[in-house]
């Protein structure tokens, strides 16, 4: 038999936290080698140079239209973009479905969707806002990413919704700096962005098996930062202003609602320890709103919580971590 990635990496947690005897581990590695095969790493790097290939692929044809601006007529600039946008289209009709270049083509077409965007915004300066180019992007680029159902594809679709909401948010708000800023980070603006990426976290918890090839965690776990970083920035604001309160009480259901799934259900120690440690971050906050001050007393009463707690925090975590491992190894034994 041949061991998986994961089912690797949990025998060696399993050996490196003593859960297994040397003889046991030497009848791991008998039934199958712990190491990976050359072909693993040739799919590995396959991967790795077609999605980089890809990448610097748009990225090239983006700075060259940025150095060849005023060079170029405009009707070369729609040809070169469509054109590179068709390759795309091409290369993923040529390349076996949901294979390493089919994604690869998928994800360049993407990239080369904002770009063609981009292009006709500058040329005939149709009056748009960034947002909206944003949000054209997003949605024009979906089909391909539901089709190639990669990881870089949606991490892509997901950075460019997230900037489109962003940019609306930042707008609506009065002119000027605090008034971008208060558009930007004020209390509806952080939950509705929060609240994009629960939407993002509950589609890929729900249905990460039909929305990614290789059903993995990383992008419910990249959505849950989306979730608990405006949650937390809300909730540290809420110990200073009144206007925040509300911000703070969603903050608290969301860590209660996040510990309850993701520690006996779930069992994500990666969400978890985003959770705890954004807990800590919120806690020390009203900890300095209790004290009131930033004389010596103080500044070592919130270093010592700040230790304690993370210390506190990085052991029951590393313990839980472990009897994952544990438990996952004796599922692969049975």
């Amino acid at each position: 038999m041949n061991w998986s990635f994961v089912q690797r990496a949990r025998i060696f947690r399993l050996a490196e936290a003593g859960g297994l005897t040397p003889a046991q581990l030497a009848r791991a590695a008998a039934c199958g080698p712990l190491q990976p095969a050359p072909d693993e790493w040739r799919r590995m790097l396959d991967r790795l140079l077609a999605f980089g290939g890809a990448l610097l692929l748009g990225a090239g044809v983006v700075f060259f239209f940025a150095w060849n601006w005023d060079a170029l007529h405009r009707f070369a600039k729609f040809g070169l973009a469509a054109a590179a946008l068709l390759a795309c289209g091409v290369t993923a009709l040529w390349a076996t479905p949901r294979g390493i270049a089919f994604r690869a083509a998928l994800f360049g077409a993407c990239i080369a969707t904002g770009a063609l965007l981009a292009l006709i915004g500058q040329t005939y300066q149709t009056g748009a806002d960034v947002w909206e180019l944003f949000a054209a992007w997003a949605a024009l680029m979906l089909p391909f990413v539901l089709l190639s159902r990669s990881a870089a594809s949606w991490t892509l679709w997901l950075a460019v919704a997230n900037m489109a909401l962003l940019r609306a948010l930042s707008q609506a708000g009065a002119m000027g700096l605090w008034g971008y800023l208060d558009g930007l980070f004020g209390l509806y603006s952080l939950l509705l962005v929060a609240g994009l990426n629960l939407v993002v976290l509950l589609a890929f918890e729900c249905l990460g098996r039909w929305l990614l090839v290789d059903a993995q965690r990383w992008m419910a776990r990249l959505a849950a930062l989306g979730v608990v970083a405006p949650l937390c920035v809300a909730a540290v604001s809420g110990w200073f202003e009144a206007d925040f309160r509300p911000g703070l009480m969603v903050f608290v259901l969301a860590v209660l609602a996040g510990s309850a799934v993701y520690g006996p259900w779930r069992r994500d120690v990666a969400i978890l320890a985003l959770l705890v440690y954004a807990a800590i971050a919120v806690l020390t906050a009203g900890l300095l709103r209790v004290l009131d001050s930033f004389d010596f007393l103080a500044l070592n009463v919130l270093g010592l919580f700040v230790i304690l707690a993370s210390s506190a925090a990085g052991w029951g975590l590393m313990r839980l971590h472990r009897e994952s491992g544990e438990a996952g190894g004796r599922r692969s034994g049975s």
